[in-house]
């Protein structure tokens, strides 16, 4: 022990009598530790943490397949519902959700609140607690008891101030009353953010009817029997669904996936090319690190040798080297802790939204052991190489005065060199992923959307179904609004849709075409449709292409949507795949088998309806008002600066009807891409930060080797060598080392960048211009770093050179 707080206090003050190279390698390090720990953080959260919920392994989601309408994954229905929960032997329980929203007066100003239905079985099934009160029933989640209400924790805060004589009270949703009984914990908030109160299922005899089989709205829980796994339940649905399919697969299939999968699926990959990024970039940190210490381990050759000769053997040595190093790393961690705390914050604040959990990332005491046991590795990773080295001395060479330096050691330059090769390689591998994600972006901000989002404002409304009961007065209220806000000075169009573009989720449908005898085998229609009112696309400046806009006459309610005379407008890409002839216009469609038919009157422009990426699958737009939806008003100016004025003109109307989700269409797209431009962000950062280390890591293995060579350099200059053959000669050396690093990064960068495949849009893994532009910005930078050094070789005075030692 003595022994050990000797090599403490001893490499303390050898990195306290060298402040600039102590300084350097602590920031460089700590940047890397920052870096590494605030993404581990998120990673943690995200990926790692188990969700908040009892033996989340064994809870599943079940997903209905239709393949053949390009429906990899869907929800099921409630008659679907009760027959996979009968005939599955795999399941304990089970359970079913499905969203619905309310209008909430009585507090203020009215607000939108989303609510999630749930069967009685989905608390005990996540083994939830009740934060306050208690969950429902079995006998409560029978139709008739819809009226009974769980908050979240979040909302009993904000409503009632955590306050328990909330319990037993009545609020106000949709203008009938809902007693509260009890208040969800923070781990069921933490799972179901979006949610603000839950309500018994209840399903209807209607939701149950086999009229309502292909009413895919709710989402199917199950938590597996003990001892049955994923690949067992799964085997016992796909009986099932062939059973249903008749064993067409390719019709109708059943997945089973873990609610973990299906939580965090999107973002897994994203989020471990980003950690995978930033261990790269602490790499090289270390690669930098050992450098400095191998070039300064030259000028100790004398106090080793000395030591060595006064009786400290190799190993003893070694461990003093090593302390020193994991001083070093201790210092860095402390200061890359302090960082870490600050990287989290930012990188919370510039993450997107969707992110799943969140408000959960913070340096927790795991992420906190993770970031020291990552000091530790780099300390022994960098501190080991020059430990090793440094303690092998000639006592000879070393003990003369000329042997100060260790300036003929092969082992430290060929070792100087390595380190150098991989740094250009590592950086170029980071390098190569940011640019392709950069060159995706600049693609995706090309892509026509089919609309024009500049001077849009958008704000959902939805009506309560209590009050407006018959479609006559939905129509009413769209009508009074439109005819308000467009009145308005500095509104020049104004409509409602329920899903305009950059709408997540989306609405689809399969349909009916007049005239297309299609054979069994073939699939049917599907495409995307919306529900609009006149002068909708001059809302959203979706140019109509051929044909007419729907007008004023052409507005039905849902109860005579498919009426005589009921038009439809297609767009482009619809009207090319299943009117090839150009023939879409006086076609007709319809959805169900006998209704009537709606006929086409115009043909408009593809918009994208949710994100730049998505191929759209063609939509057809029906003049119906829809209690739900979006009021889009194209501005004059700035749109932000009516929000107001359009929420008044809304209350004017209805005084409880709040207006939510309040955008501009270029907010809409802005944030669809939202996660590409964070991760390309943090890529663009942490390569660029790789960048610099590996140019300075170039800079001072030259420097070091023209400061060893400089008595070499003196001999051949006072010989007739001229400035420009050793400017040569030393940038030659360099860029050797630099264009092996490129070689062996470009191999790793081929193999490597396909797992990013999935992140990029419009451009190959490889592609070859995003290579080899990186590949001449990387020379070009390593020439920068190799002339300096160069430069100050050729002003080398051969008289004081032969001097030199």
């Amino acid at each position: 022990m003595n022994t050990l707080i000797q090599d403490l206090r001893y490499g303390v003050r050898v990195l306290l009598s060298k402040r600039g190279f102590s300084a350097i390698a602590v920031l460089t390090l700590a940047m890397g530790i920052a870096a590494t720990t605030s993404i581990f953080s998120v990673v943690d959260a995200v990926l790692l943490r188990p969700l908040p919920i009892k033996q989340p392994e064994r809870v599943v989601v079940i997903h209905n397949q239709l393949p053949k309408i390009n429906l990899p994954r869907t929800q099921v229905s409630a008659p679907q519902f009760v027959d996979y929960t009968r005939d599955c032997d795999a399941f304990e329980s089970t359970a079913a959700l499905a969203g619905r929203n309310f209008n909430l007066t009585g507090f203020s100003d009215p607000e939108r609140l989303q609510a999630g239905r749930v069967t009685a079985g989905f608390f005990p099934m996540l083994g939830a607690s009740p934060a306050a009160g208690r969950f429902f029933t079995e006998e409560e989640d029978k139709d008739g008891n819809q009226h009974l209400i769980v908050l979240s924790s979040r909302l009993w805060k904000r409503l009632f101030n955590s306050d328990r004589s909330a319990l037993e009270k009545t609020i106000q949703l949709d203008g009938e009353g809902y007693l509260v009984v009890g208040v969800g914990s923070e781990d069921l908030e933490q799972l179901y953010p979006k949610i603000d109160l839950w309500m018994p299922m209840a399903f209807s005899p209607a939701e149950l009817s086999e009229d309502r089989r292909r009413s895919l709205a709710y989402t199917m829980l199950a938590r597996l029997k003990p001892g049955a796994g994923i690949d067992q339940a799964q085997a016992a649905m796909s009986n099932i669904a062939r059973n249903i399919a008749g064993g067409h697969p390719d019709e109708f299939n059943i997945e089973v996936r873990s609610l973990t999968d299906e939580r965090v699926e999107d973002v897994r990959r994203p989020l471990f090319v980003l950690l995978c990024a930033v261990v790269v970039v602490l790499l090289i940190s270390c690669a930098n690190i050992a450098s400095l210490l191998l070039a300064r381990a030259s000028t100790r050759a004398h106090e080793m040798a000395i030591r060595s000769a006064l009786g400290a053997s190799r190993a003893r040595i070694i461990r003093q080297l090593l302390t020193e190093a994991l001083v070093l790393a201790a210092i860095g961690e402390a200061l890359g802790v302090f960082l870490a705390w600050w990287g989290t914050s930012a990188l919370i604040a510039l993450a997107p939204a969707n992110l799943p959990r969140l408000g959960e990332v913070r340096l927790n005491g795991g992420v906190l052991l993770f970031s020291l046991a990552v000091s530790l590795a780099c300390g022994v990773l960098f501190g080991l190489m020059p430990a090793l080295t440094g303690s092998r001395t000639d006592l000879a060479n070393s003990l003369k005065e000329s042997g100060r330096t260790d300036s003929a050691n092969p082992v430290r330059q060929r070792v100087l060199g390595g380190l150098t090769v991989a740094e250009v390689a590592l950086a170029f591998v980071l390098l190569i992923s940011a640019g392709l994600l950069l060159r995706s972006f600049g693609r995706l901000l090309n892509v026509q959307p089919g609309f024009d989002p500049r001077n849009v404002l958008t704000m959902r409304i939805a009506l309560p179904r209590t009050q407006y009961t018959k479609s006559q007065q939905v129509a009413a209220f769209h009508d009074a609004v439109l005819q308000r806000v467009s009145a308005l000075p500095g509104v020049e169009h104004a409509a409602f849709a329920n899903q305009p573009p950059f709408t997540p989720g989306g609405d689809s449908t399969i349909f009916s075409i007049r005239d297309r005898h299609a054979s069994p085998e073939d699939p049917a229609p599907h495409a995307d449709y919306a529900y609009v009112t006149s002068d909708y696309f001059r809302a959203t400046g979706i140019p109509v292409l051929s044909g007419r806009d729907f007008e004023q006459s052409d507005m039905r309610t849902f109860s005579n949507m498919f009426a005589l005379g009921a038009v439809a407008i297609v767009d482009e890409e619809l009207a090319k795949r299943f009117w090839p002839n150009g023939d879409a216009l006086g076609g007709a469609l319809r959805w169900s088998s006998d209704g009537p038919w709606a006929t086409i009157v115009g043909i408009v422009a593809t918009a994208q309806l949710r994100d730049l990426t998505e191929a759209s699958k063609g939509t057809f737009y029906l003049p119906v008002y829809s209690s739900s939806g979006t009021l889009v008003a194209r501005t004059t100016n700035d749109p932000q600066s009516l929000t107001r004025a359009l929420r008044e003109q809304v209350l004017a109307v209805d005084k409880n009807q709040p207006v939510y989700d309040i955008q501009t269409m270029d907010e809409r797209v802005a944030r669809s891409l939202d996660g590409r431009r964070f991760a390309m962000l943090l890529l663009g950062i942490f390569s660029g930060f790789a960048l610099v280390l590996a140019a300075f890591g170039l800079y001072g293995v030259l420097a070091f080797a023209v400061s060893q060579r400089t008595r070499e350099i003196g001999i051949r200059m006072a010989l007739g060598a001229q400035a420009s053959d050793v400017l040569r000669q030393v940038m030659r050396h360099g860029m050797i080392l630099v264009s092996i690093g490129v070689l062996v990064g470009l191999a790793v960068a081929l193999a490597l960048t396909r797992v990013m495949s999935s992140l990029l849009y419009g451009v190959s893994a490889t592609d070859p211009l995003t290579f080899a532009a990186i590949s001449l910005l990387l020379l070009g930078v390593a020439l920068g770093a190799c002339f300096v050094p160069a430069r100050r070789a050729t002003k080398v005075d051969p008289m004081v050179a032969l001097r030199y030692e």
